[in-house]
């Protein structure tokens, strides 16, 4: 089956999607994948294109955090998947820093409140980036190739989109468990009593 775009504009899509801060981009990697099992474009571009994008995405968040990030956190907070989060990404921030942002990609908003905190504690924007760009690749590959082996498997890049969709779904609920009951493991650990996010902190 034909690519409905230009593959130029393809990458671009891909590269634009994934660096809007807020915005899921899951889907937009599998359906790059896929079509890339048809070979009407190149996977390792898909890759790049797609961590650009995050990386600048993740560069803009770290940019909102360190202006109104305790604010955001503390939104954030409000929900209880929300606060599981960040007390998630809290406890190895004091231990890895801005290492924390690698693991927190394959964490439901978790690449969200690590890129707000890291702003929020005025963490060095090197070390983010460089973790950016780590957490960015391992993030797209993961997703890209999904969708390849649903584009393979099926043969046809719009049902490759609709089995590898799925796929991303599942994997991340199956993280999101993961995190859970690490988070259920370490709580009976004694930790700081004040969250790093606190709007009151200094």
């Amino acid at each position: 089956m034909q690519l409905p775009v230009n593959p130029t504009a393809a990458y671009l899509v891909v590269l634009l999607w994934t660096s809007l801060p807020f915005t899921p981009a899951e889907p937009v990697l599998v359906a790059g994948g896929s079509w890339s099992a048809e070979g009407a474009l190149w996977l390792p571009l898909v890759i790049v294109a797609s961590a650009i994008g995050s990386l600048l995405s993740d560069l803009v968040k770290y940019a909102i955090g360190w202006y109104a990030g305790p604010a955001l956190l503390a939104r954030l907070r409000r929900r209880p998947a929300g606060a599981r989060t960040a007390d998630w990404v809290e406890a190895r921030v004091r231990t890895t820093g801005a290492a924390v942002i690698v693991p927190s990609y394959f964490v439901p908003v978790g690449v969200v409140v690590s890129t707000l905190l890291c702003g929020a504690l005025r963490l060095p924007w090197r070390g983010v980036a460089r973790a950016s760009v780590l957490g960015a690749l391992l993030w797209s590959a993961v997703y890209v190739l999904i969708g390849y082996v649903g584009g393979k498997a099926t043969g046809d890049p719009l049902l490759g989109v609709a089995v590898g969709v799925p796929a991303a779904f599942i994997l991340g609920a199956l993280l999101a468990r993961r995190a859970r009951a690490q988070e259920s493991t370490e709580a009976g650990q004694p930790t700081r009593t004040e969250p790093l996010s606190d709007p009151g902190s200094p």
